[in-house]
């Protein structure tokens, strides 16, 4: 390196963990071409999207966690745990499940209900990700 000159090391972030978590039980059956919109992630594209979505690398039986954070603040908001069925038995609309949610309780001084918590989550995955969770209707309220 030049001398003068002092090197500057690439910008790493520090995720923060959900604070105050409120944990439920899903069950939300996935098609395989959303579960392979989760495992990519989303990152911002520029200041105007908020959210950013990471994804843990999946073990060996194909299951992982994702995660939705604020893209400005690094604050995580959710986690979803995503389990792949069988691929032989898997098909069509049941490729993978979306077993549990956990979600920050409190926002504000509102305490953030279970079902609220889901469609939020659904929302946030149609809207950054391109995902369809065809099956969201009817499974937002299940437990």
């Amino acid at each position: 390196m030049p001398s003068g000159l002092r090197y500057i090391p690439p910008y790493t972030r520090t995720f923060h963990p959900i604070k105050d978590p409120a944990t439920a039980e899903w069950g939300l059956a996935i098609n395989r071409v959303d579960y392979e919109k989760l495992l990519e992630g989303f990152s911002p594209r520029d200041m105007d999207d908020k959210w950013m979505c990471r994804t843990d690398k999946p073990d060996a039986h194909g299951n992982t966690i994702v995660h939705w954070y604020r893209s400005m603040t690094d604050m995580e908001f959710y986690t979803i745990t995503v389990d792949l069925n069988d691929p032989s038995d898997a098909e069509g609309d049941h490729w993978a499940r979306l077993t549990k949610i956990n979600w920050e309780k409190v926002v504000g001084s509102l305490e953030v209900p279970p079902e609220e918590a889901k469609e939020s989550l659904v929302n946030l995955c149609r809207g950054y990700m391109g995902c369809r969770f065809e099956n969201a209707v009817s499974a937002a309220s299940a437990e």
